[in-house]
């Protein structure tokens, strides 16, 4: 499968939180698409945290485009000249005060390739310790608790747990555990 080329491109918005481009792109048959929209949005991480009892940690709190409240894994972004696992580690931190000393990358899934350049980091975060404080972002208002899988799988079928990449990391993550514990 040949790749689409870049004609042209034109900045449309650039700050700290993303840059929106409308590119001119030509098509492997010839044809032409004037404008394309490409989101550039920095790399985000989730953190499947897990208890010693298995139960899962995730945060609750309102979604502003959304306008709602919504349950998901801890998460954020990689701020500049930090690693993946620097962000999930420094937001697992913030936004509840844990920390784990056994990490493992699960999985690197695009956001959505199709108009968005950025991954999702997905990692698991095990032995965690209850040690610190929130350190929260401004217009961060986060509330913590664990959750057994089966509670979080009731989320996601009511909509609270609803945000389609969490799912997906949520959903990784069981079948990382899966697997596992099925080559030990």
């Amino acid at each position: 499968m040949k790749p689409w080329r870049r004609v042209s491109s034109s900045t449309l918005v650039s700050d700290r939180w993303l840059t929106l481009r409308a590119d001119e792109c030509e098509l492997p048959n010839g044809a032409r698409l004037n404008p394309y929209y490409v989101l550039e949005e920095s790399e985000w991480v989730h953190v499947f945290a897990v208890g010693s009892d298995q139960r899962v940690l995730t945060v609750t709190q309102f979604r502003y485009a959304g306008g709602a409240v919504c349950m998901e894994l801890p998460g954020g972004v990689v701020d500049p000249g930090e690693s993946p696992l620097e962000a999930a580690r420094r937001e697992l931190r913030e936004e509840t005060g844990f920390s784990a000393s056994v990490w493992a990358q699960v999985a690197s899934p695009f956001a959505n390739p199709a108009r968005q350049t950025n991954r999702v980091h997905v990692f698991l975060a095990e032995e965690l310790d209850a040690g610190g404080a929130q350190s929260l972002d401004l217009a961060e208002a986060i509330e913590h608790q664990f959750s057994s899988p089966a509670e979080v799988a009731s989320h996601i079928a009511s909509g609270l747990f609803g945000q389609a990449l969490h799912i997906a990391s949520f959903y990784l993550c069981q079948e990382w555990l899966r697997a596992r514990a099925a080559a030990r």
